[in-house]
């Protein structure tokens, strides 16, 4: 069976992260691929330019896949900010 892939992306005022890992057993992933941007269009965990911030997670998810060698399709993604609240 194969183990999954994880992909997450972490949106910051200073940088975009993409991270790709393969689930390795219960307790282990290994990093497969990992693509980091300045941040553009983002202040305060606010999207300001849509355009720039668009420009700047699309550039990070081409150097996580160009690293992992894998397409992404889907992901977990994490924008903090004093805007965002919880059910």
């Amino acid at each position: 069976m194969n183990d999954p892939i994880v992909v997450g992306i972490d949106i910051g005022t200073t940088k975009v992260c993409t991270l790709v890992a393969r689930l390795e057993g219960e307790n282990d992933m290994r990093i497969l691929g990992v693509g980091i941007e300045p941040s553009q269009g983002i202040k305060g965990g606010s999207v300001v330019d849509i355009a720039a911030a668009s420009t700047s997670i699309s550039r990070s998810i081409e150097k996580a896949e160009r690293t992992s060698g894998l397409e992404i399709t889907s992901a977990l993604v994490s924008l903090a900010g004093s805007h965002v609240s919880a059910l």
